[in-house]
């Protein structure tokens, strides 16, 4: 199903790239299926490991789909104070209401389950796909750790987890389209994006690949007169772009694009809209993997391999995409693992291993996933909440709940927190994850009171007389808390302090 790519070769050198697509996916000859079962297993047991304690986003999630559960589609911000009134575009909303009923099944554990197997999931395609562009079992598996490397510690249960598995079915999609009679393939695209839409920002990048195949596959088809063809694929890029607007909010989401993308106060405060930088431990298997697959293209090159041009060109894009920001990264370690698979397809032998190996690893593994998933299921609530302050925040929504209107200030930690453990609270607290809500003043403003590095930090406190911070989080801040003059500690643990203004 899969197009053969352009490929030619050095006389003498191995067989073109073309001789080893378009056949069957290998379940039932050779050893594809055991080595994709334990890819699957291992990146649901990697996965698995950071996802016993939620993260600040997981949280956010939860309350907004259980607003959206009780009350609709949101139009107007009635959660924090700092943006109270305002438009909110809640272009996550069906990915949150997914969470949530994740949640009412099953608590926890349902909800981090489910977006580990979305994410196995998406490896697990990838993997199928690359198997089926003629990679051999082995360096599939290669590739595909590799994808999975630019990831690690950071697939957390969110709506982001959706993308693992839409990013890898997109490219099966537009890849299984030669420009002929499987035009329809592609078109299955169209419907995915508008899901998509619905559920996490990253359908914007989406969207962009399937324009780009519309126009490279509409150029191929002008240039041999076929107008019929030119034109469908016309439509189909015009359609990409338009899914993007099947949401309740229609042409409101590009404005909720727009204060994300290029937003100077995120990219400069360190957070995940910070361009990687190859100082920071935490990009090192980006640029790694960059490297790797630089290497391999130039092999394959120097071999007389040329890759597919659409699989080129979204490892590009992908790259430049992720080169802007952090949080991008795991796009472009799908498409540049696949261009890296395909530029090595034909080095060497295959490595024989004997079958009794091959399925005795994919078993293993496949019960180590089962016992991690079998543990997490087990796990008590606690364990989810352990990167909050539980007692700080209990005693702070006690505290504000017997002053009748009296707004927090905290951190994002304890904001999700209260909100979502105290929905009481909701319009009552200064912030929250939603950082398109605010100003880029507003935004300045609460990085300066996160990190309390700056002279200017105290000056979010004004119109607040209770403070609630993570210790784990913003130990500076909560350190700078307790010694502020004019504010009393009334709690203080290893995990969180909550303070109040004297009168």
């Amino acid at each position: 199903m899969i197009a053969p790519a352009s490929a030619t070769t050095h006389a003498g050198g191995p067989a073109p790239l073309a001789a080893n697509r378009g056949r069957q996916l290998p379940w039932g000859a050779t050893d594809g299926l055991a080595w994709l079962v334990g890819v699957a297993a291992l990146a649901f047991f990697a996965t698995a490991q950071y996802g016993r304690q939620l993260y600040v986003d997981t949280f956010f999630d939860l309350y907004a789909g259980r607003y959206v559960a009780e009350h609709g589609i949101p139009h107007r911000n009635v959660v924090t104070v700092l943006a109270h009134g305002r438009p909110w575009i809640d272009q996550q909303w069906l990915g949150q209401l997914i969470y949530y009923r994740m949640w009412q099944f099953g608590g926890y554990a349902a909800v981090v389950l489910f977006s580990i197997a979305l994410i196995a999931a998406g490896f697990a395609v990838l993997g199928a796909l690359m198997l089926h562009r003629g990679a051999t079992p082995l360096r599939m598996c290669a590739w595909t750790l590799a994808a999975l490397a630019v990831s690690f510690g950071y697939a957390t249960a969110r709506a982001q987890s959706f993308g693992y598995l839409f990013i890898p079915l997109l490219l099966c999609l537009l890849l299984a389209d030669d420009g002929t009679g499987r035009r329809l393939l592609a078109w299955l695209s169209i419907p995915l994006l508008v899901m998509w839409a619905n559920i996490h920002g990253s359908a914007l990048l989406g969207a962009g690949l399937v324009a780009l195949h519309a126009a490279y596959r509409g150029l191929l088809a002008m240039r041999r007169s076929d107008h019929r063809a030119s034109a469908s694929y016309v439509v189909l890029g015009a359609c990409a772009g338009l899914t993007l607007i099947c949401t309740p909010y229609g042409l409101g989401v590009v404005h909720y694009y727009g204060s994300l993308i290029g937003n100077s106060a995120l990219s400069g405060a360190a957070t995940e809209w910070t361009p990687p930088n190859p100082v920071n431990a935490d990009s090192w298997a980006f640029f790694a993997v960059v490297l790797a697959v630089a290497v391999a293209v130039v092999v394959g090159w120097r071999r007389g391999v040329r890759p597919q041009p659409e699989v080129a060109i979204f490892g590009a894009v992908t790259l430049g995409v992720a080169l802007l920001a952090f949080r991008n990264t795991p796009w472009f370690g799908f498409a540049g693992s696949l261009l890296a698979a395909d530029m090595v397809v034909h080095r060497n032998a295959r490595v024989a291993v004997p079958v009794s190996i091959r399925r005795a690893i994919a078993s293993a593994l496949t019960g180590c996933a089962l016992v991690v998933g079998i543990s997490m299921a087990r796990a008590p609530v606690s364990q989810y909440q352990a990167w909050i302050p539980n007692r700080a925040i209990a005693l702070t929504a006690r505290i504000a709940d017997g002053h009748s209107g009296m707004p927090v200030l905290s951190d994002q930690w304890c904001a999700v927190g209260l909100l979502w453990l105290h929905p009481s609270l909701f319009g009552r607290v200064a912030f929250d994850v939603r950082v398109e809500q605010y100003s880029q003043a507003q935004l300045s403003s609460i990085f300066d009171f996160m990190r309390a590095d700056s002279p200017q930090w105290p000056q979010l406190l004004r119109g607040y007389n209770l403070v609630v911070v993570s210790r784990k989080w913003h130990p500076r801040l909560a350190v700078a808390l307790a010694r502020m003059p004019g504010w009393r500690v009334v709690y203080s643990d290893i995990s969180g302090v909550v303070a109040e203004r004297m009168h």
